[in-house]
């Protein structure tokens, strides 16, 4: 309770009050209010009373105390946080300082090292300058004993190709007569051997006409001898009608022999086209074929190409 705090006037405010009442109190009965005595003259009471210094009691010196510390503690912190500020200043201005200091020692150091590597730079031209005016020296030096050498060479060249030329001019002459007899041998060669070729030519064409006439016809005699074979072996079913087809891939061995059969292209009726392939079966093989020389059969007859078409079907 705020009655009970050390810093609170008001229990020794209500003693004082209680001590004072009580005197008065204490005075008022010991007067004598009744008749038997003769009344006495009044006096005002006497009233001793003591005036209290709060400030000397325990409860104000402590109060006291603690105001005295909370000030000095106060003074105290304000104390050290000026000070705090001070020495935050005074570093912060250090630091800047040392960094002033460390920025201008790099600035001097890059500038030490810029002019070094400047004159460093100088020295290797100078130097680079001086290997090349040597060098050059020593170039034009070997370029005029070069030269020197060169129009000796030359010298000696031009009169070796003087003798050369007057050899070879007259080698040359011997050359081209010796060429010249070769060539008209050679021409008169040619022309016998063209002569020759164009007669062996010409032969050989009228061979060649002549033997494509006789295998064109023997192509088509065969060709014919197995449409014919194949028609009379076929059988024709009760569906055959007038301008119905049917082409067949007939696949020959080199004796003559039916290796297979396909159809390429059908009728629409699928009884028409398979008797014709059965037609082909039953004629087995062409006898014919194994008298053909072999690069005629390769060329013609290794693979056949019929179209059956029988015309003597019903309307």
């Amino acid at each position: 309770m705020k009655w009970l705090r050390s810093d609170n006037y008001s229990i020794p405010t209500v003693l004082a009050i209680g001590l004072h009442a009580s005197i008065v109190v204490a005075g008022l009965v010991a007067i004598d209010f009744s008749d038997d005595e003769p009344p006495r003259p009044k006096r005002p009471p006497i009233v001793n009373a003591t005036v209290v210094d709060v400030s000397q009691t325990i409860i104000g010196k402590r109060e006291s105390d603690e105001r005295a510390a909370k000030q000095q503690a106060a003074a105290l912190a304000e104390q050290k946080k000026k000070e705090a500020e001070q020495s935050r200043k005074k570093e912060a201005e250090r630091k800047a300082a040392e960094e002033q200091q460390k920025q201008l020692a790099q600035a001097r150091q890059a500038k030490e090292a810029k002019e070094k590597e400047a004159q460093k730079q100088e020295n290797e031209r100078k130097q680079k300058a001086a290997e090349q005016k040597r060098i050059a020296q020593e170039a034009e030096s070997k370029r005029l004993a070069q030269e020197q050498a060169d129009k000796k060479r030359q010298a000696e060249k031009e009169a070796n190709e003087k003798q050369k030329k007057e050899l070879a001019r007259k080698a040359e002459a011997d050359r081209l007569a010796e060429e010249e007899r070769k060539r008209q041998e050679e021409a008169a060669r040619l022309a016998e051997k063209k002569k020759a070729e164009e007669a062996a030519a010409k032969a050989a064409a009228e061979e060649a006409k002549q033997r494509a006439a006789d295998e064109a016809q023997m192509v088509q005699s065969i060709s014919g001898l197995i449409n014919n074979r194949v028609t009379a072996a076929w059988i024709r079913p009760p569906s055959a009608r007038n301008n119905m087809k049917t082409q067949l891939r007939i696949y020959f061995l080199p004796n003559g022999e039916v290796m297979n059969v396909q159809v390429t292209a059908g009728s629409g009726d699928a009884l028409f086209d398979q008797r014709a392939v059965d037609a082909v079966y039953k004629v087995r093989k062409i006898d014919e074929l194994a008298k053909v020389d072999s690069y005629v059969f390769e060329r013609n007859f290794r693979q056949v190409d019929l179209i059956f078409n029988p015309q003597d079907l019903r309307n």
